[in-house]
């Protein structure tokens, strides 16, 4: 008897019993967070590093000019912003003999299920630029501080890593330092120094675990473990600086995940304060007329808890609220239910590309909700077809067109590579996907309105479960 060996990587694919000719989907997440750029085609080539420029306003002139003076010339702020071109992409292998035996294509379900692949990942790409920008300059030391320590091992250097010089982004040094907060606001020991280096744990990592150098030590005993560090450009709710219990928005006050308890839940009051905060920078609402606030299941089961939305609905139980369980459109907001929000769950912790702590030392679960305004993320995509050589294609190249339990998953601008069998008996295809381009977060530096260096969004931490 001859025996046929198939790939074992595909071998539990092959029916026995009843054999069937479909595949059934497997659950499969909403891709939102990529929906929130403003995608734009980019003519540059790969590793290119772009810098676009943004410019302030000029200080409004109140009081009369003097009889017989020309009024003195003005001048406006610029700042800079950079992005690179990279390239994404991932790639799955065909046997196909065993395609052929397994009825149920094989060839055309790897097809399908790396189109999925491929939006998942760029979706994500897109959650941890957004997160990583508007979180960014909001940690805690990991280690005890000596009084005297030039350096402090701190959870995330997102945040900590550059500074605006000549109204660009750059490194932070001894000519170029970030003022910081150590410990928190009107607590014993808390200092103010200035970040001049960093040290990540993994080269090249600017958002990952670290240490940062400080202009002198803290003096006194020291700081102990779990000491909150905030930058003072980072996103805050209050126009002034170091006025409000909050950074972003912590739930329950403070400026550490460690602050949050339990019980430190979603509610409508902190929607409300983020809304505010975002129309007192003049952030505009997307082009549908609102903010977006991307949150996870479990945040929403927290609104539908909170006593002010309660109250709100209490005389309209059929209303869409709760015949869908969905928050909808309230307070100039559109919410949005989206399960690829950052938890341990959708962040893998070995990428690296994901620049906060996902549970406090108690053990708590942290959830991230983030209101947005229009222009919050920018994708600068590469027209992939240019990538094609004079030598032509052994091949096919086209787009995906995935759909998924019914759902059509958006893939636009993501290349499908259909590659011909080149081994020699023609058995082993290869269908890949690839993009390229850049996801920049635009920064508002030049707006007055607080010194938080971007300001189109606001994040609100809290309890996750």
């Amino acid at each position: 008897m001859i025996q046929v060996a198939f790939n074992p990587t595909v071998a539990a694919a092959i029916q026995d019993r009843t054999l069937q000719r479909v595949f059934r989907d497997a659950l499969f997440p909403r891709l939102l967070y990529r929906m929130e750029a403003q995608p734009e085609l980019w003519p540059v080539n790969l590793g290119t590093n772009a810098t676009f420029s943004r410019t302030g306003l000029i200080t409004p002139t109140t009081r009369p000019l003097t009889a017989g003076q020309d009024p003195t010339p003005k001048t406006y702020d610029v700042e800079q912003w950079e992005v690179s071109a990279e390239q994404w992409g991932d790639s799955i292998d065909t046997h196909m003999p065993t395609s052929y035996v397994t009825l149920a294509s094989i060839y055309l379900r790897n097809m399908h299920q790396l189109g999925l692949h491929s939006g998942q990942s760029i979706n994500r790409v897109a959650r941890d630029a957004l997160f990583n920008a508007y979180i960014g300059g909001q940690t805690a030391s990991t280690l005890l501080i000596g009084a005297a320590d030039l350096t402090i091992t701190v959870a995330n250097l997102a945040g900590f890593t550059r500074q605006m010089f000549n109204g660009r982004p750059q490194l932070v040094s001894a000519t170029n330092p970030l003022q910081v907060r150590i410990g928190a606001v009107g607590a014993a020991g808390t200092v103010s120094r200035n970040v001049t280096g960093f040290t990540p744990v993994t080269a090249g990592d600017e958002v990952g675990p670290g240490t940062i150098t400080i202009s002198a030590g803290v003096g006194g005993a020291g700081l102990p473990t779990r000491t909150a560090v905030v930058a003072r450009n980072a996103t805050r709710v209050a126009p002034t600086p170091e006025t409000s219990r909050l950074r972003n928005i912590v739930v329950g006050g403070g400026d550490r995940i460690d602050d949050i308890a339990t019980t430190d839940v979603l509610a409508l009051a902190d929607i409300r304060a983020a809304v505010a905060q975002l129309r007192f920078d003049n952030v505009p609402p997307h082009e549908d007329g609102s903010y977006h606030c991307h949150l996870d299941p479990n945040a929403e089961n927290q609104i539908f808890g909170d006593n002010e939305f309660q109250r709100l609905n209490q005389s309209i139980p059929d209303y869409i609220h709760y015949r869908r369980f969905a928050v909808g459109y309230l307070l100039g907001v559109t919410f949005y239910r989206n399960t690829e929000a950052p938890t341990t769950a959708t962040v893998v912790a070995a990428d690296g590309t994901f620049g906060a702590e996902l549970a406090n030392p108690a053990g708590i679960p942290i959830s991230r909700s983030i209101i947005t305004g229009q222009g919050v993320l920018d994708e600068k995509y590469l027209d992939e077809s240019k990538y094609i050589s004079e030598a032509g294609v052994l091949g096919k190249i086209g787009e995906f067109a995935v759909v998924n339990s019914g759902i059509q998953v958006m893939t636009e601008r993501i290349r499908l590579i259909l590659r011909a069998p080149l081994d020699r008996l023609q058995q082993l295809t290869s269908t890949s996907w690839s993009y390229s381009g850049g996801w920049p977060v635009p920064s508002d530096n030049v707006s007055a309105s607080s010194l938080a260096r971007y300001k189109r969004a606001i994040t609100i931490i809290h309890a996750g479960a």
